[in-house]
């Protein structure tokens, strides 16, 4: 029943966000994100827990966070639903690009590009702008518990010119995709259970997947740190960090070094705007 409703919600928001005018999609998105806030407490305890422990916050101060980073998932759903009617002239309006000259001087090398990024901004929109402004760039994803809902995500994802790599076929499908110079992006900052390394992120342990060093050290590909913030409704901020390379002869040791570093980057862009981030996300699940 759960997973019709949710599937009923998806058509009728899809529906309306292809009707509406862009800019009337902020009130749609917003009263997704009302609708999320009601209906999931558990997480928004989740979200205050992580927050008092990471940054040290007040439950009152946690709580205005919490309720933006609600807001800030309630448009990036809206602007996803969107995003296959945007046009790379859309693009061009919505997004301020800073560093993309090292995604383009990586891609020269003509090994493929690493990009590592996580749940912060419109991660989602983040790879249509790249689609739309002509990369060939690939998403590695998790298969939704809702197939009906994993399928219509896709679709969307395809339609604008994103290639899926199903998690269970990463490494092969992966290599593939870098050995025919194309960009694959990795979100570094999930929980990665038994499988993960045992890293610090906001000085706790955290099980993280070392594909990101892994790939790189395996096909000679550059790691580019990459985040997409968010400014406000259909606007953007695009920024890529200076390329990373990985040596073939590197030891467990110093790939587990590169990684801690991605992990301290990406601590220091959640600090800037932490509503950026998907407190609600179990990160910390494993050691916890």
């Amino acid at each position: 029943m759960k997973e019709k409703a949710s599937i009923v919600l998806y058509n009728i928001f899809r529906f309306l966000l292809k009707k509406l005018p862009p800019a009337a999609g902020r009130y749609l998105g917003k009263f997704i994100a009302f609708l999320a806030y009601l209906i999931t407490p558990d997480r928004r305890e989740h979200a205050r827990s992580n927050l008092k422990r990471a940054l040290n916050l007040s439950d009152q101060e946690s709580k205005k966070i919490i309720k933006k980073v609600y807001r800030n998932l309630g448009y990036d759903f809206a602007e996803f639903l969107m995003e296959d009617n945007f046009t790379a002239e859309d693009i061009d309006k919505m997004v301020d690009f800073e560093g993309l000259e090292y995604l383009d001087q990586a891609l020269a090398e003509g090994k493929g590009v690493i990009l590592y990024t996580a749940h912060l901004g419109n991660w989602e929109l983040l790879g249509a702008v790249l689609a739309l402004k002509g990369y060939k760039i690939n998403s590695i994803a998790r298969e939704q518990n809702n197939s009906l809902f994993d399928q219509k995500i896709n679709q969307i994802r395809r339609g604008i010119g994103i290639g899926i790599i199903p998690k269970g076929l990463a490494v092969r499908k992966v290599f593939k995709k870098l050995k025919d110079n194309q960009v694959v992006a990795i979100l570094g900052d999930q929980d990665a259970r038994s499988t993960g390394w045992k890293l610090k992120f906001f000085e706790r342990d955290a099980s993280t997947y070392p594909g990101a060093v892994q790939f790189a050290q395996r096909t000679g590909a550059p790691i580019i740190p990459i985040f997409f913030k968010r400014q406000d409704w259909l606007q953007h901020e695009l920024k890529c960090y200076p390329p990373r390379k990985i040596k073939r002869k590197d030891t467990e040791s110093e790939l587990k070094s590169e990684l801690q570093s991605l992990l301290a980057l990406t601590e220091e862009e959640i600090k800037k705007e932490p509503a950026d981030w998907m407190w609600l996300h179990k990160r910390w699940k494993t050691y916890s």
